[in-house]
C-alpha cells in the first residue's frame, strides 16, 4: 500500500458507463470505447470500487452523457466529436443514456446527465457534493482522454481532492489513454484500484 491518505469524505463517481458508449451494440460502439471497456478489465475494477464504497456507506454517483437538445443549435461544427453528438444519440429518456448492467446503480444512487464533457456541465453535481460534505472524488469511467480528463480539470478548479484509479478507466486507444493519465497525475493521486480501496 502506498503512502497517501484520503482527505475528508470521499465519493465515487462513475462517468459515462452507459449503453451508447460502453455497450458493444451501442450507438457509438464503432468509436472503440465499448471494446476497450470490455477488454481492458475496467468493469471488474469498477465493481470492486462499488462494493467498497457501498459497504462503507459512502456516496456513489453516476454521470452519463445526455444530449441537451436546447443547446444543439449552438453546438460547434469543427471536430468529428460534434457531428456524432448532434446525430441524435444520447437523447434524454433513451436506452443510450442508461447505465450498463455490469455496473448498474442501486435505486438510491443518482444518475445525473452532463453535456458535453465535464461531469459538472449542465447539472447540479457540485451542489450535491457540497451538501454531502465531499472533499475527495474518486473518478472512473470512459473515456479517460475525454470526459474523465475534462472532469478532473474542472474538479481541480473547484478545489476537490482527486483520486483516479489507474486501471478503472479507459479510452479508445492506448496512446491517448497513457497521455491522459500522465496529465491527470499532475492534479490527482493516480494509483491502482486495490490501493484506492485499501485507503478507504
Amino acid at each position: 500500500m502506498s503512502d497517501w491518505k484520503i482527505v475528508g469524505k470521499p465519493a465515487l463517481i462513475l462517468i459515462h458507463m452507459q449503453h451508447a458508449i460502453c455497450d458493444p451494440n451501442g450507438a457509438v460502439a464503432r468509436v472503440g470505447h465499448a471494446k476497450a471497456a470490455h477488454e481492458s478489465g475496467i468493469l471488474p475494477r469498477q465493481r470492486a470500487l462499488l462494493v467498497a464504497f457501498r459497504e462503507k456507506g459512502l456516496p456513489v454517483i453516476y454521470v452519463n452523457a445526455i444530449t441537451d437538445p436546447t443547446r444543439l443549435e449552438r453546438a460547434p461544427v469543427l471536430g468529428r466529436f460534434w457531428s456524432t453528438v448532434t446525430g441524435g444519440i444520447n437523447m434524454p429518456g433513451s436506452k443510450d443514456v442508461e447505465v450498463i448492467s455490469e455496473v448498474a446503480p442501486r435505486p438510491d444512487e443518482p444518475v445525473l446527465g452532463n453535456f458535453p464533457f465535464s461531469m459538472f456541465a449542465n447539472n447540479d453535481l457540485h451542489e450535491r457534493l457540497q451538501r454531502l460534505g465531499i472533499r475527495t472524488l474518486v473518478l472512473a469511467g470512459v473515456a479517460t482522454d475525454m470526459a474523465v480528463l475534462a472532469s478532473c480539470w474542472q474538479a481541480s478548479d473547484l478545489y476537490y481532492n482527486l483520486v483516479v484509479p489507474s486501471d478503472a478507466s479507459t479510452g479508445a486507444n492506448q496512446p491517448s489513454q497513457d497521455a491522459a493519465m500522465k496529465m491527470i497525475s499532475a492534479i490527482a493521486m493516480v494509483t491502482p484500484t486495490d490501493d484506492v480501496i485499501a485507503h478507504l
